[in-house]
C-alpha cells in the first residue's frame, strides 16, 4: 500500500523507469571502474543494454541542442512536464523528482571532483552507491511503495506539496 493512496501497475512502471536516468548519469562517472575491476565489464554491458532508450533520448537531444545542453533539456522536460503536472499521479511525480535530485547530486559530485582531481577514485564509489540506491527505488516502486532515501526523500516531500 502506498503512503498517499494506491499505485496501479502503470504508475509503478513509470515511477520505476525514471530511475534509469539516474543510473545513466552514474554510468558516466563510473566507467573507470571497468579498468580497475575488469570482472564488472559484463554488468556494465548489461546496464548499457537496459539504458539504450535513455542513451538514444540523450543522443537525440544532444544532436539537436548545441553546446551539449541536451541533458538540461531532458531535466526541464521531466521537471515541467511531469513533476509540475498535477494531472499525473503523486507517486510518479514523487519518484521523478527524487530521480532528478539523484542526477543533480551525481552531477555536482562529478563537477567538484573533476575540478579538484580524484574523479577516478570517487567515481566508482559514486556509481555503486547511486546505482544501488536507484535499484532499491525501482524495487520499491515495483511494490507500489514510496522509496525512502534519507535527506533526498525529505527534500522531495518539502518541494512537492500534496
Amino acid at each position: 500500500m502506498a503512503r498517499f493512496g494506491s499505485a496501479d501497475v502503470k504508475d509503478r512502471f513509470f515511477a520505476a523507469a525514471v530511475y534509469l536516468f539516474a543510473i545513466y548519469d552514474a554510468m558516466a562517472i563510473g566507467m573507470g571502474l571497468i579498468v580497475q575491476v575488469p570482472a564488472l565489464a559484463p554488468m556494465f554491458n548489461f546496464l548499457q543494454l537496459i539504458l539504450l532508450p535513455i542513451s538514444l533520448l540523450y543522443g537525440v537531444f544532444d544532436a539537436i541542442i548545441p553546446l551539449g545542453l541536451g541533458s538540461l533539456v531532458v531535466f526541464f522536460v521531466l521537471f515541467l512536464a511531469v513533476v509540475q503536472n498535477e494531472k499525473i499521479s503523486y507517486f510518479i511525480r514523487f519518484n521523478t523528482l527524487q530521480s532528478i535530485l539523484f542526477g543533480i547530486a551525481i552531477s555536482l559530485i562529478s563537477i567538484i571532483f573533476s575540478t579538484l582531481g580524484g574523479l577516478g577514485l570517487i567515481g566508482g564509489f559514486v556509481f555503486i552507491i547511486a546505482t544501488g540506491a536507484s535499484l532499491f527505488c525501482m524495487a520499491e516502486c515495483a511494490f507500489g511503495r514510496y522509496p525512502e532515501i534519507p535527506t533526498i526523500s525529505a527534500a522531495v516531500y518539502s518541494q512537492l506539496p500534496r
